[in-house]
């Protein structure tokens, strides 16, 4: 079991009495946050033996408040004293479970003496270690200091910070006997780095390993406490296991579930209906990792050439190559009707650029002909307008560096290519594909977004065809809106809805179908139409049926899309 470890700071100043409060926890009347703190924490949670308490003492700060000789301290110069019992007798009197001791460090007068704190502090963590800091007092870097100190131990001995809070003494209300002064908590600034050391992983590496450990980790406290129905947490939990699983299917080159890219439109709806009730800063980076995944759609095989693009820009080549390859591969079969997941008709695609390859270098006697009907379809593909003798030639080149990467240099008769040459010939061959792509999506496809709560999959047959008529039908959740919301949060939602709506509009000819809560439809239809995107809602009849046990039965038939203007 981890070890619990609690840190403080002891300052030098003559400490009034308050009681410190925080949600339903109140400490007794008491001079000293750390035994407020560590009596909040205490009461939370089960501490044992094993655990420690660890108190930073300047030799000032040693004589003025930990061990205060005669137990009594003059306030002011000539004020006379008063009782004063030091905080090491204070905590003695609180019988922990758990010893917790005085740490002599440096005044931090320079950076020299700040680094010896530092690395005293660190030296006094262990492997696995929960860390609870309390900052109210000591120096002005302190915070500072723990947020990296808290990183840095995280990373070397595996430690995760717990609680990092504060006594807010001067906010308290000094017309009221006793003073009630509030304990603030501040961890969330450490979650964030969490989360944002995750977000980067996975936009510079590809990995979304931590992603997937915030959502787990940070969210599962909130989520048992809430019994499962805190809606954004479980929405943004939900959101980091589907990053997770796309992460997966680039870096694992998994050609069918991104050709689909269910996971990506997951990703999509999950950001869409995520509102920050966890950790508003989160809300960029989330969208930040969404901008990651701009241009993958349901069904299309471009999303292994866009894949092979974040392979490059992460640095994993050898997946890069691959699906750079199986992407144009795939590109061509849906360009001629071939079936993409089908061996033999992706290997009419191969010999109609090998064909292609042949005619250019001089050498058609190299080429084996199929069989009539296939070969038919092989020159409908070396004649197609969009296959160059460029871009066969650099399929033909991909073949090699990819045979090259994937037996390690090892093949005979051939010497390995250097890992300068090997990037140089991906990288350009990737720029020319994207090339091809852009041509490709210059024409553009017509959609039909169902914004609504229920997904197409649920709709019978006669609405499907009939949404058919608009274009490829795509589902976007329609987002809960709290009846308690203003309509300026309404507003920023449905910015946000036209936002996403805009970027599809950009290379398709959308029609929306928008059905949901009232205000906010009303809303989404008067942008939408303003800047011409068109806007239905489905209309149906209602057909009422009395069953044999006296019940009636009530059944909506779909009867016709109607535009809102």
């Amino acid at each position: 079991m981890a070890r619990k470890v609690f840190i403080s700071v002891l300052g030098t100043g003559f400490y009034g009495k308050c009681i410190y409060k925080r949600d339903e926890f109140e400490s007794g009347n008491t001079r000293f946050i750390q035994q407020a703190t560590l009596q909040m924490l205490t009461n939370s949670d089960s501490w044992t033996s094993d655990d420690h308490g660890y108190i930073l003492l300047t030799q000032n700060a040693e004589v003025d408040n930990w061990i205060v000789k005669g137990d009594e301290r003059e306030k002011f110069s000539n004020a006379g004293k008063e009782e004063y019992i030091g905080l090491e007798k204070t905590i003695g009197g609180m019988n922990l479970p758990f010893a917790v001791e005085g740490i002599s460090i440096p005044d931090g007068n320079d950076e020299d003496e700040i680094w010896q704190i530092f690395d005293i502090v660190f030296e006094k963590l262990q492997d696995g270690d929960e860390l609870y800091f309390d900052i109210t007092h000591g120096f002005r870097y302190l915070p500072m200091l723990v947020l990296v100190l808290g990183n840095y131990a995280k990373f070397l001995k595996n430690i995760k910070v717990k609680s990092i809070t504060y006594g807010n003494f001067e906010s308290r209300n000094t017309k009221v006997t006793p003073n009630v002064a509030p304990i603030i908590d501040i961890t969330s600034f450490s979650a964030l780095q969490d989360w944002t050391i995750a977000a980067s992983d996975f936009l510079n590496h590809g990995d979304a390993s931590r992603l997937v450990l915030c959502g787990n980790e940070q969210l599962k406290p909130i989520l048992r406490e809430a019994k499962g129905k805190d809606v954004a947490a479980s929405n943004l939990k939900a959101l980091c296991k589907n990053i997770g699983e796309f992460s997966d299917n680039v870096r694992f080159c998994r050609g069918m579930e991104l050709y689909h890219g269910k996971t990506s439109s997951r990703v999509a709806a999950s950001l869409l209906n995520e509102r920050g009730d966890y950790l508003k800063p989160l809300i960029p980076l989330l969208y930040k990792v969404g901008d990651y995944l701009h241009g993958f759609k349901d069904g299309k095989a471009e999303n292994l050439i866009l894949a092979s693009d974040i392979c490059v820009k992460s640095g994993n080549w050898q997946a890069a190559v691959t699906l750079l390859q199986e992407g144009v591969v795939s590109l061509f079969c849906t360009r001629h009707n071939l079936k993409i997941e089908n061996c033999d008709q992706r290997k009419i695609v191969n010999n109609a650029f090998f064909k292609k390859q042949c005619r250019f270098n001089g050498k058609s006697s190299l080429y084996k002909s199929l069989s009539q009907n296939e070969e038919k379809i092989v020159d409908e593909i070396v004649n197609d307008e969009l296959l160059t003798y460029g871009l066969a030639l650099d399929f033909a080149n991909l073949s090699d560096v990819r045979n090259d990467i994937n037996h390690a240099g090892m093949r005979d008769n051939k010497a390995p290519m250097k890992i300068k040459k090997l990037k140089g010939n991906i990288e350009n061959c990737l720029a020319q594909i994207l090339n091809f792509v852009d041509k490709l999506s210059q024409t553009p496809s017509r959609l039909f977004l169902n914004l609504s709560n229920h997904p197409s999959s649920s709709w019978c047959k006669e609405q499907l065809a009939a949404a058919a008529e608009f274009g490829e039908i795509e589902d976007i959740a329609f987002p809960m809106v709290d009846p308690g919301s203003t309509s300026e949060i309404v507003e920023e939602a449905a910015k946000e809805i036209v936002e996403e709506i805009k970027s599809r509009a950009k290379w398709n000819t959308v029609t929306v179908h928008v059905m949901g809560e009232m205000s906010l439809t009303y809303i989404l239809v008067k942008k939408l139409s303003a800047i011409g995107i068109r806007c239905v809602c489905s209309t149906s009849y209602r057909m009422v049926k009395d069953a044999e046990d006296g019940k009636k039965i009530v059944e909506f038939h779909f009867e016709r899309f109607r535009d809102y203007e």
